[in-house]
């Protein structure tokens, strides 16, 4: 099979979009965010959106040291990340999602984390 003759990726679909390029890594979004956006809380997790008109849905975590070790936070930070990545379908393009974390969420199960994620997500992006 030669390149010309692979499948190219439709890149009009949001799954398409590759994960990196969905992160909120400038800190002049994250001020974005907080500074015009909306926030949904549910302990111990805050989602924090605000819908941008052009680009695709990108994704930022603020997850203190309190939280837990490193390994405990990275955890958190892909169990959210997932969710995110199954909430895709459903959200409009352009919301930009800061998923803050409270130190009490180490006694949370990730079971528990992903239902709570999950209803915040889809309190802040559904398409219409």
């Amino acid at each position: 099979m030669n390149a010309s003759s692979s499948p190219r990726p439709d890149s009009d679909r949001p799954e398409q979009i590759p994960l990196h390029a969905r992160r909120l890594n400038k800190p002049y979004m994250y001020k974005k965010v907080f500074a015009d956006g909306r926030a949904l809380r549910s302990a111990p997790l805050t989602l924090r959106y605000f819908r941008n008109d052009a680009g695709p849905s990108r994704l930022g975590f603020i997850i203190r040291k309190k939280v837990g070790d490193a390994v405990m936070r990275n955890s958190i930070r892909r169990t959210l990340r997932q969710c995110f990545v199954d909430a895709l379908p459903r959200l409009r393009e352009g919301a930009w999602i800061v998923f803050d974390v409270s130190e009490k969420a180490s006694g949370f199960r990730r079971c528990e984390l992903r239902a709570q994620a999950e209803t915040l997500l889809a309190g802040a992006g559904e398409k219409s």
